[in-house]
């Protein structure tokens, strides 16, 4: 990579934080006492991780043998975050559309996604890097002949390529091989020599933190950030217009951004990439990728007939005609409606009109409710005896919703979801011809009897 270029990372949540696979899964086990007043992991940690990690590698070269040799500790390191393994590492890329790719890879339920932007050169500025890359140039141009101008003018042209790459990775085989977490550098920026198709597709990058620390406090001091804070939640740059991406290096104010992109911008995000090319045949170059990309075609398919599905249906599909519902009259005793209730399982009875107008509801409340009331029930009572109490407006613990039978399933949905957010339950839906109260019942649905919403809508 040329110095002065960028890296990225897209994230399909812009609030998640930069943390390697090993920090999100250590967060899951560690306890608080084993952390430093600030946060940091504890030394008793970050003193035996070193040759817990070392021992790691170790095992998966000698079990991988059999598929691939790897030529160093660093370069079995990638392979383990490339298969899946919980590194200290952190992806990057130095494509942007295929940080936009991974970004917009999964739904997020209307997420905001973001992408991560770091300067390379900002990188290469920590203290300590250029020194030790000039005394690596030193050593690895004395092993070539001065009179040779050939090779003199080959190994110029790849100091900041394939001597970078090899530098890196001698510094990172030092810090896993000695077990030390000692040293100046604080992220190292790795390429392996062994990658794959997948990896070359990807165009891959990997940031080794020196410790095992945070990563983003290990990026903090990288960058000369005093506060990881600013890591997390860096420079933000809103995108609305996604053709900028593609010279987005020239508008990048600091050393590190995030990009944040708006919910409703998943399906421009998509077509960009398809006229980009950009997508999973193409980012996972082998079976995987085929499967992944018959995965989103037939998601794609599913979406769209399921978002039709769901603008068309009308709660006759899923209603409980009234010929079938569990129905009461005012006139009926109280104790024959509650055995009704409970032999057949049900939470709600409509108690209905001579003409077949709702009334009331009977729940399993009703009674505890017209107790608290001051009613007072004989045996021989009747829903007429607790007839305030069924009123629909007199419910205390749930609510009920009058539509009409033309009402559709994606209508019902959205009542249900604000319902929800005013902490409301909506114990029953009452289906009339125009949904009015004082018309005859049709019939009723519960709102948990509609399937899940996997359409989108």
């Amino acid at each position: 990579m040329e110095a002065g270029k960028w890296i990225y990372r897209g994230q399909e949540d812009a609030s998640w934080s930069l943390k390697s696979g090993l920090d999100r899964w250590l967060e899951k086990f560690e306890k608080a006492g084993h952390r430093g007043k600030d946060g940091s992991r504890g030394k008793l940690f970050l003193s035996t991780f070193p040759r817990a990690e070392f021992f790691a590698i170790s095992r998966f070269q000698a079990m991988s043998r059999a598929y691939q040799e790897w030529p160093s500790a660093a370069d079995a390191l990638i392979a383990m975050q490339h298969y899946g393994a919980k590194t200290r590492l952190l992806d990057f890329t130095t494509s942007i559309m295929v940080a936009l790719f991974f970004a917009y890879e999964n739904k997020t339920n209307g997420k905001e996604r973001a992408i991560y932007a770091i300067n390379y050169r900002a990188l290469m500025n920590q203290d300590g890097m250029w020194s030790n890359y000039k005394n690596f140039l030193q050593r690895e141009a004395s092993q070539i002949d001065r009179g040779d101008e050939a090779a003199r003018w080959e190994f110029e042209s790849q100091i900041e390529n394939y001597y970078f790459r090899k530098f890196a990775l001698d510094a990172a085989n030092k810090i896993i091989s000695e077990n030390t977490q000692e040293g100046n550098i604080d992220i190292i920026p790795l390429y392996t020599v062994c990658s794959n198709k997948r990896q070359t597709a990807q165009t891959g990058v990997e940031l080794m933190p020196r410790t095992f620390n945070w990563f983003d406090k290990n990026l903090a001091s990288a960058l000369k950030v005093s506060c990881v804070e600013e890591i997390n939640n860096p420079s933000r740059v809103i995108t609305e217009d996604l053709s900028h991406l593609t010279n987005a290096e020239e508008h990048l104010p600091t050393s590190l951004v995030k990009l944040v992109f708006d919910p409703v911008m998943e399906k421009d995000a998509w077509q960009f990439l398809d006229q980009a090319n950009i997508n999973a045949a193409t980012i996972y170059p082998d079976l995987v990728g085929i499967a992944k990309s018959i995965r989103y075609s037939n998601s794609d398919v599913i979406e769209s007939a399921l978002g039709f599905a769901n603008e068309t249906l009308t709660v006759q599909s899923y209603w409980v005609p009234i010929d079938n519902v569990t129905k009461g009259r005012v006139s009926d005793s109280i104790t024959d409606i509650a055995k009704k209730m409970l032999e057949k399982r049900h939470s709600h009875v409509p108690i209905l009109d001579g003409k077949g107008v709702v009334v009331g509801v009977f729940s399993e409340s009703t009674m505890m409710e017209a107790s608290m009331a001051g009613v007072c029930c004989p045996q021989n009572a009747t829903m007429r005896d607790i007839k305030d109490c069924l009123l629909i407006e007199n419910h205390k613990v749930d609510v009920f919703k009058f539509v009409s039978k033309d009402t559709t399933i994606a209508h019902l949905r959205k009542m249900h979801q604000e319902a929800t957010k005013r902490d409301e339950r909506i114990g029953l839906v009452l289906v009339t011809a125009n949904g009015d109260s004082d018309q005859p019942l049709l019939g009723i649905i519960n709102v948990w009897d509609i399937p899940a919403d996997e359409g989108g809508k």
